[in-house]
């Protein structure tokens, strides 16, 4: 099986969260006559795209700033 590189999954992922819902909205919408599924159909998969991108790529990411030891933090101060 061919692996994906990350930036690669990240794409597909954004597409099919995208396109898919998309697509299967307009069948449930315009072809079926069901706007009320479309609308959920729609909803539900980029949500959960959404998911995804958050479980697997930001979550892990670490938003903290660096560290200042005692001594930077008093000359900062004196400064």
């Amino acid at each position: 099986m061919v692996e994906l590189s990350n930036k690669a999954a990240f794409v597909l992922v954004l597409v099919s969260g995208i396109v898919v819902p998309g697509v299967l909205n307009y069948v449930a919408s315009v072809i079926l006559g069901q706007p009320l599924l479309g609308r959920a159909v729609w909803v539900l998969g980029y949500t959960g795209m959404v998911l995804v991108v958050w479980y697997v790529w930001l979550r892990p990411l670490d938003f903290t700033g660096p560290e200042r030891g005692p001594e930077e933090a008093e000359r900062k101060v004196k400064d």
